[in-house]
Formats: C-alpha cells, structure tokens, sequence
C-alpha cells in the first residue's frame, strides 16, 4: 500500500509541477516575438544600437526560451508570430517605432550603453 502512495504521490507532483500552456499564452508568445523582431528591425534603421540590442535580447532569449516546449507549441508559436507580423507591418512604421522607444524607458537604455562600451 506504501509504495502504491508513493507512486500515486510521484505521479501527482510531476503532472502538478507541468501545468498545462494554453493555446492563447502560446499565441502571445508568438505575438511577444513579432514585436520583438520588428522593434528590433526598426531600431536598426534608426541606428538606435542601444535599443536594437535591447530587442533583439529580448527576441533572441524568447527565442531560447521556446525550444523548451514540445513541437506542436512551438509550432503554434511560430505560426502565430508569422501572422502578427504581416499585420504589424500594415502598421506606419514611424508610429510603431514611437512605441517601440515608448517601452525602452531609460534605465534600459543606460543599461544596454553599459552593455555596448563594454564590447
């Protein structure tokens, strides 16, 4: 009977520790990397290094982050990333890039120029 319990306990906190991802916080992963990747291209083109190495972290370790899930949700992932995407480039880029800079507050940047003068 100890070691059905005990089993019974095993089974019961892994399946407990592993919470189930939804659908939707999948597709706001993808939407996060959208984002991510366009802030990024736009900075580039406004040679904000600063805040181009900021996005593309947060691109690149979201990126990281992913390959942890199974194939079936990283595929909802990239799929959802490709289309907000083509519905963010439907967006005027300037506007896009005044929220871009509107959520990389200063103590970001001061950050990322530390990050940059040390390279």
């Amino acid at each position: 009977m100890k070691k059905i319990m005990a089993i019974f306990l095993l089974f019961y906190i892994s399946t407990s520790v592993a919470e189930a991802i939804t659908d939707h916080e999948l597709k706001i992963v993808g939407r996060s990397l959208a984002n991510y990747e366009l802030c990024s291209d736009i900075s580039s083109e406004l040679e904000d290094k600063a805040m181009f190495h900021y996005y593309r972290e947060m691109y690149n370790d979201s990126l990281r982050d992913i390959k942890a899930y199974q194939t079936i949700q990283r595929e909802i992932i990239i799929n959802e990333q490709q289309k907000s995407a083509i519905k963010l480039a439907k967006i005027d880029r300037k506007n896009f890039g005044e929220f871009c800079l509107s959520r990389f507050d200063l103590l970001s940047r001061k950050m990322q120029e530390k990050k940059l003068v040390g390279k």
